[in-house]
């Protein structure tokens, strides 16, 4: 494959490489990371076919603006062909995609020729590379390469995809101020030797502890590092942040407004809470609260599975965005398939950029609304962009059995789409931070909301971090991935429980997070009460009579000794 620079100009929609045969073209753009101007967007053919690989960072020794460099090479003879003669360099890709796609296509031996003449960063300092190390070290490579944190990721885990070796999110340390105003450190276990599964971490303790506050200060320090004592020790190799928060009370920020960065998808947050209206003269738009927004997002995060599966469909281990939904979806309630509203006026051929090779139904006519299916049997070969463009996205998501549209429970619905919105912005490497799910869910929805989260976090070697009161929850994540909060004279403590909560008994894990053994509970009230009024535990249990279970006799016999059960 070659891989070139001919200067010439990204636009909005990047041209087809020049040349023929398998070609990589580096164009220019001026985007500028504090006065280092060193992106360019790729263009990239291969096999006759055009692939999206995004963009790489390329720094240029003792150069600001990298572009005007290679240009000056190009008006001394140079024919553009990498690698650049007579420059120390280094380059970073925008996402690890990067390689992972061009691994699909290539093979492995291709890839690695490919980081040698890109003089990837990851690989080459993985391999001691003294002039690659020399940049890694300088104001550009900080301010610029890692700027956005994809490329922080591609460059923490790059050099694995080039030495076939396996990516995961590691353990980390989040620094944050608690409750008492003083600096505590979270120490995330998503890395184990153990068997148990380590995809999920929770925090969990009583009200007041501030466990939603450490998910709060985790966005801000992902959304705009601070230097500082607090943070991430050091950067975790994760590409992208997704929030998940349905509490009417929580103030997560919605988006990125109002931050310079390129990659606007680094971090996403679905919720009840977004901007009003468009943004005018500069100034931000107010936040509000509707019961759309998830709607809106579940249509336009489906159509976005279709467009990764269609984008990266090369790549072997690929999870099926499209047939994800399905299968976990599935385990909550039936249905044929998923389907976005379209405008009326508007042709199913003219969606489809292979209409004629669809096996099986390509729309539907409902009550005057037209329906696209978003299914396995479309997946390739529906229009995703066309899609996009057309749909009515306040209508949400629909789904069909037998040709007709279904009704979901409330509870099902949003279950529904927090799955569809985590699967159409999930990348591989993501963390995923989930305020306190049993809000929104009943206990058999939060079980199959765990059962589901943990396949999609499985699927795409990615992680998460929940802040809950749920017992339910604790039992399906082991002792060393369950962080209790405690208030105690002398700060805040976060400890593991002492006993194994994987599978473990839910009136253990609740006596020992929320101290209920302590506490009187109104049923032991009653049965105090009772035991006056009859004399005697026998005599209570006697008039008691079908109405004792097991429980309840071991407690009156025991209350009685004076013991409580």
């Amino acid at each position: 494959m070659r891989i070139c620079y001919l200067g010439r100009r990204s636009g909005r929609r990047n041209s087809t490489p020049e040349g023929t045969g398998d070609v990589l073209e580096l164009l220019w753009d001026n985007w500028d990371d504090y006065g280092y101007k060193t992106s360019f967007p790729v263009t990239c053919r291969i096999g006759g076919q055009r692939v999206d690989l995004g963009a790489i960072r390329l720094l240029i020794s003792n150069h600001s603006t990298s572009s005007t460099v290679l240009d000056k090479l190009l008006e001394s003879g140079w024919d553009g062909t990498f690698p650049a003669p007579g420059i120390d360099y280094i380059s970073v890709p925008s996402e690890i995609t990067f390689f992972q796609q061009l691994k699909a296509h290539l093979g492995g031996e291709a890839i690695i020729q490919i980081a040698r003449v890109l003089r990837d960063a990851s690989f080459l300092v993985r391999n001691l590379d003294q002039a690659a190390l020399d940049l890694v070290d300088t104001e550009g490579f900080r301010n610029s390469l890692q700027r956005e944190r994809g490329s922080v990721a591609a460059y923490l885990d790059g050099w694995k995809i080039l030495d076939n070796q396996a990516i995961a999110v590691q353990n980390f340390e989040f620094l944050f101020q608690d409750v008492f105003r003083e600096t505590s450190t979270l120490a995330l276990n998503f890395a184990s030797d153990s068997l148990l599964p380590h995809e999920i971490n929770v925090l969990i303790g009583p009200n007041g502890t501030g466990k939603s506050r450490v998910l709060h200060q985790m966005v801000a320090a992902w959304i705009k590092p601070q230097d500082g004592e607090l943070g991430f020790a050091e950067q975790p190799n994760v590409s992208q942040l997704v929030v998940v928060s349905y509490s009417p009370f929580e103030r997560f920020p919605v988006d990125m407004d109002g931050v310079t960065v390129q990659d606007k998808d680094v971090y996403r947050y679905f919720g009840f809470r977004g901007h009003s209206g468009d943004k005018t003269d500069g100034k931000s738009r107010r936040i509000r609260l509707s019961h759309e927004y998830p709607k809106v997002s579940a249509a336009q995060s489906l159509v976005a599975c279709l467009a990764d599966d269609q984008k990266f469909k090369a790549i072997t281990d690929w999870a099926k965005k499209v047939s994800t939904m399905e299968r976990v979806l599935r385990t909550a309630f039936q249905f044929d398939f998923a389907a976005v509203e379209i405008e009326a006026n508007k042709r199913a051929r003219y969606l489809y950029s292979n209409f004629d090779e669809v096996e099986g139904l390509t729309s539907l006519d409902i009550d005057g609304h037209r329906y696209i299916p978003i299914a396995s049997h479309t997946m390739n070969y529906a229009d995703a962009g066309r899609l996009l463009a057309a749909c009515v996205a306040k209508s949400g998501v629909a789904f069909f059995k037998d040709g007709t549209p279904i009704e979901l429970s409330s509870g099902q619905r949003l279950f529904a789409y927090i799955v569809i919105n985590l699967l159409g912005v999930i990348r591989r490497n993501s963390l995923v931070l989930i305020d306190e799910p049993e809000l929104f869910l009943h206990p058999t929805l939060e079980i199959q909301f765990i059962e589901m989260l943990k396949e999609i976090l499985a699927s795409f070697n990615s992680k998460a971090l929940l802040a809950t009161h749920s017992e339910v929850i604790v039992r399906e994540v082991p002792a060393d991935c369950v962080h209790v909060f405690a208030r105690t004279e002398d700060g805040l403590v976060i400890t593991h429980p002492p006993f194994q909560t994987f599978g473990g008994d839910i009136q253990r894990i609740s006596s020992y997070v929320f101290g209920d053994n302590i506490v009187s509970k109104p049923f032991e009230k009653w049965l105090t009460q009772k035991l006056e009024e009859f004399g005697s535990a026998a005599a209570l249990i006697q008039a008691m009579g079908d109405s004792l279970n097991e429980e309840l006799l071991v407690q009156i016999k025991a209350m009685e000794g004076g013991d409580q059960w």
